[in-house]
């Protein structure tokens, strides 16, 4: 299920979260990657995403040790 998460003056829908999702799921209309220097929302998606791939290693890592 989508949630909204931002709209732009004119209605546009410029971002989307996945409710409930189990991993990272996360969608703008914008580009991010242009503005992470100087755009605090741009920033704070970028450090969101690192956050979630790093507990994702984390997790990954558990698994694997409580495998053997």
């Amino acid at each position: 299920k989508l949630q909204v998460e931002a709209i732009a003056p004119d209605g546009t829908v410029e971002a989307v979260s996945v409710r409930d999702s189990r991993a990272f799921a996360v969608g703008v209309q914008w580009h991010p990657e242009y503005w992470v220097k100087s755009d605090d929302v741009s920033q704070r998606i970028f450090k969101a995403f690192g956050d979630a791939v790093r507990a994702h290693a984390v997790a990954r890592q558990a698994a694997r040790a409580a495998a053997e």
